[in-house]
């Protein structure tokens, strides 16, 4: 069988210019022609695209957005503090992230008293109010009294459903309410109520609750934050400070005898709708 010669000393024809090259340095194209390597194209890549599937568009684990629901917040022992005269209360609560307009409520469910009462000595604290029984559609409330409600603001109601007569193992139902109101008259009367409302809570205001009768109760006005405290700290990193919410202020219908600091431990700040459980 004959052998091809190396070709070191020959010359060839390029297939694409006519123009005579060194042999050896000859190629040959996808088809098939014979150039020169200074001539060479490769393939066009669209003559042989690839494959392309659609874009992928539902995702194999998903969990759907929602709005979290606002729950109470623990407070560190003794958060309280008053000055002497003073209707402020200043609350101490690190990175709270509550607004100035939100409304709270305090509670102690580890206190066996119903009106949650905290230690600040001689002050009356939380803020209270025994409400008559009152029908889904009314748009005016009767209190024992109404000095402790700010001129306007919402109120917290809780009572329950009484058992049925011809049923004795009927199970009460405890239902809660938040109800806004626009206006005191007298000493004992809050008018203007919107029914089954609810207030803002970290600047968001919470679903509303639904307008229901109550028994006569217990009711807890709502506070108005009316100030946020914080302080700079520094970070290390850029940027070289940072601003910490380290409480908050409430204005109580009264001024505070003596200073005070306290409140004890297991004290919890709410949205409007948890503050008795």
């Amino acid at each position: 069988m004959s052998k091809y010669a190396s070709g070191k000393r020959a010359i060839a024809i390029s297939d694409r210019s006519g123009m005579q090259f060194p042999y050896r340095e000859m190629v040959r194209e996808w088809n098939g022609a014979l150039v020169h390597v200074s001539e060479f194209e490769p393939k066009q890549p669209q003559l042989e695209p690839k494959p392309i599937s659609g874009d992928g568009i539902a995702l194999r684990n998903v969990r759907p957005g929602r709005t979290e629901p606002p729950v109470a917040m623990l407070l560190p022992n003794d958060p309280f503090t008053m000055a002497n005269g003073s209707p402020t209360l200043t609350v101490s609560l690190l990175d709270h992230k509550l607004e100035v307009g939100d409304f709270v409520l305090f509670y102690n469910p580890a206190s066996t008293d119903a009106t949650q009462s905290f230690n600040l000595g001689s002050n009356l604290f939380p803020i209270f109010a025994i409400s008559d029984a009152i029908t889904a559609s009314a748009t005016t409330g009767t209190f024992d009294a109404n000095t402790n409600f700010p001129a306007t603001g919402f109120y917290f109601i809780q009572s329950a459903t009484s058992p049925s007569s011809t049923n004795p193992d009927y199970v009460p139902v405890i239902q809660r309410e938040v109800i806004k109101y626009t206006g005191k008259s007298g000493g004992q009367t809050l008018t203007g109520l919107s029914r089954g409302t609810n207030a803002p809570f970290r600047g968001t205001t919470p679903e509303s609750t639904t307008a229901t009768a109550h028994t006569a109760s217990l009711v807890f006005p709502g506070l108005e934050i009316q100030s946020v405290t914080t302080r700079t700290e520094n970070t290390g990193a850029m940027p070289t400070t940072k601003t910490v919410n380290t409480g908050f202020t409430v204005t109580l219908p009264y001024n505070a005898v003596g200073n005070i600091v306290g409140g004890g431990e297991n004290i919890y700040v709410s949205p409007m709708l948890r503050g008795i459980v």
